[in-house]
């Protein structure tokens, strides 16, 4: 009775019986029994055998009481925690790889304090990719940078974020070949565009900070040289760690950053480097505690930043 059919609609999402089978842990002939069985159970053929899989008109209805029938058991799971004041449940929450690392760990700290026994999953991915999932409905709340129309989705704002250019000093200075702080000096009465030669490693384009970082360079007339492009955030700012090349990233992105890592020299950038975070919460998603917490955390933590 709770299955749910958790696992059609993952081999929907994956449209390979390979990665949906490894995701859910079991084989991919087990996969393949389930499917046959279902299609005939209902004397219809769902899914199209290809690579990838494809859904048929029946398969594309049949999507849809499936992720009914998920969202009714989540339904009936919390309230069957909160009746029994156990709290128990999963609260799936989306947030780019820029910022979950710094914002979660103490928002989670918070919640639990409530609500032991709940369970908080992170489904992380670039700003574009959490936005789709909060107007999909496929989670509880996303954090991230929305833009003015998110039809089924409340949003609401909680912080204002920047995005600097981060560098090692010692990799500025073999790039202009003055010393950092006569650099710095330079590039805030030039602009950027006295960083021809200075390599970067960059995010990608479906997240804010690919999308700014390219946007700033094109602006400066600059032909980057880019070193190495990431999704993850962390990744980038240990690659600038380094001094293999200079990051674009949110100014609060090193507050959990390494000694080293506190080092880099941040570059301030346009006005357009500037944006508000905020919590998008699918309008179809019920009233629930876990969300009332996720808030309050979050109030506390944004006055913090």
């Amino acid at each position: 009775m709770l299955d749910a059919y958790t696992w059609y609609t993952k081999l929907v999402e994956k449209r390979s019986f390979t990665k949906a089978a490894e995701d859910l842990g079991v084989s991919q002939q087990t996969l393949s029994a389930r499917l046959a069985s279902l299609e005939r159970e209902l004397d219809a053929k769902l899914l199209v055998r290809g690579n990838p899989l494809s859904l048929t008109p029946a398969g594309m209805a049949f999507l849809v009481y499936a992720q009914e029938q998920q969202q009714a058991q989540q339904d009936m799971l919390r309230q069957i925690g909160e009746v029994t004041g156990g709290g128990c449940g999963m609260l799936k929450v989306g947030i780019a790889h820029a910022r979950g690392h710094f914002l979660m760990p103490s928002i989670c700290k918070l919640m639990l304090q409530s609500m032991p026994e709940l369970t908080v999953k992170l489904v992380e991915g670039t700003n574009r990719e959490v936005i789709r999932m909060a107007e999909r409905g496929e989670v509880d709340a996303v954090i991230g940078r929305f833009g003015n129309s998110h039809p089924g989705v409340d949003v609401m704002p909680l912080y204002e974020e920047e995005m600097v250019l981060a560098v090692h000093p010692d990799l500025l200075e073999r790039t202009l070949e003055i010393p950092a702080d006569q650099a710095l000096a330079k590039i805030a009465d030039e602009g950027l565009g006295v960083l021809q030669r200075l390599p970067f490693v960059l995010g990608t384009v479906d997240d804010i900070s690919g999308r700014i970082g390219y946007s700033e360079l094109k602006n400066a007339g600059i032909r980057a040289h880019v070193v190495a492009t990431s999704e993850s955030m962390a990744t980038l700012i240990a690659m600038a760690e380094q001094g293999l090349g200079a990051v674009f990233a949110p100014s609060n992105a090193f507050g959990t950053a390494s000694e080293q890592g506190q080092q880099l020299l941040h570059i301030p950038l346009s006005a357009q480097a500037r944006y508000t975070i905020s919590l998008g919460i699918p309008m179809q998603t019920p009233d629930w505690q876990a969300l009332d917490e996720l808030k309050k955390a979050l109030a506390t933590v944004a006055a913090t930043l």
